[in-house]
């Protein structure tokens, strides 16, 4: 076996090894849709490459072509079939690129949430210990907390300000 042989071989068992690692991880990644058939495409242009590169005597008789017809044809689709692949690749990158940053934005927003009681207004820690709010905006950094009660609360507890009577 020459070393050409030998280099097509292992090119073509090298893009086997790379589909099938792709296809096992299908259903765990969103984004690797378009890297599938890229890499079918991209199979198929080295099959052409070697189909070119190795012509067989007899496959021209067998399709009814000149050998030079065929080996143009071959030639032909393992260039598209390569473009294909490469444009197919680069969108899938783009894909897993976009879906990363979705990603990311998605724990950066969970991570601003801040979890606070709906009845005392605690607030609760990543340890899953409640502290009063005060308490949180005193330790941020932000402005130091006083208290007072809103007009509506003054009603609704005190009964005042009272509203004159028309």
């Amino acid at each position: 076996m020459d070393i050409v042989v030998a280099v097509d071989l292992l090119t073509f068992f090298l893009l086997l090894w790379g589909f099938f690692t792709v296809w096992r991880e299908r259903d765990r990644f969103f984004s690797l849709a378009p890297i599938l058939p890229a890499v079918c495409f991209l199979s198929i242009g080295r099959l052409c490459d070697v189909l070119v590169e190795h012509p067989s005597s007899r496959l021209p008789e067998l399709l009814g072509l000149s050998a030079k017809t065929l080996e143009t044809v071959f030639a032909q689709m393992g260039n598209v079939a390569d473009a294909m692949g490469i444009v197919l690749l680069i969108l899938g990158f783009i894909k897993i690129i976009k879906h990363q940053q979705a990603e990311e934005k998605r724990i950066r927003d969970l991570e601003t949430l801040l979890p606070i009681c709906a009845n005392c207004k605690k607030y609760r820690t990543e340890e899953g210990q409640w502290f009063p709010i005060e308490k949180y905006l005193e330790e941020s950094g932000g402005r130091q907390a006083t208290h007072g009660i809103c007009p509506d609360c003054a009603t609704k507890l005190y009964g005042y300000p009272r509203k004159p009577k028309a």
